[in-house]
């Protein structure tokens, strides 16, 4: 993608966006799971890039949605058509327009796809756990900052965490 290097930890972010708008149900969970307005998860969001300098080279964007129930579906996952009409086309095509329309706005303006992610997150204000590289953090999702990274409030201080799987603690 033409893409500055410095808005490339947002794409993530703005593909759980539109994947969350084209369901038009449940929240984000930071910072690549779509969850049901239950709280069971949807859907994932994989993001691959290979970055050479400051150069983007590639990015491969992969996305797993449960549109409808399956045999072996997890108690803790949730299929889309449980809250709401689900045809896999149309989702599809929500989902495509819904990309496309999140990726132009990130080149012009990544804080409003930044405000809008923060609108739809299940995680903010919640109490968590994340496993990072660095070990487990644990404390109050505060904020994202505008290079994506998840701010947690950990006895008195903010943590900033860039990458890492976030359990949230608090029920929704």
């Amino acid at each position: 993608p033409r893409l500055p290097l410095a808005s490339l930890s947002l794409l993530s972010l703005a593909a759980g966006l539109a994947l969350c708008e084209a369901c038009g149900v449940g929240g984000l969970k930071w910072p690549n799971d779509l969850l049901a307005p239950d709280g069971r998860k949807l859907a994932g969001v994989l993001l691959e890039a290979q970055v050479s300098g400051e150069e983007v080279a590639y990015v491969l964007l992969g996305i797993g949605l449960n549109v409808h129930r399956a045999a072996g579906l997890p108690p803790e996952a949730a299929a889309l058509e449980a809250f709401t009409e689900a045809s896999r086309v149309q989702v599809l095509a929500r989902l495509l327009e819904r990309l496309e329309a999140r990726y132009q706005e990130l080149h012009r303006r990544p804080q409003a796809v930044l405000q809008a992610y923060k609108a739809r997150s299940y995680t903010l204000g919640q109490p968590v756990r994340v496993a990072t590289p660095e070990g487990e953090v644990s404390g109050r999702a505060t904020d994202i900052a505008a290079d994506g990274s998840l701010l947690v409030e950990c006895s008195g201080q903010i943590r900033r965490i860039a990458a890492g799987e976030v359990q949230l603690l608090g029920v929704l």
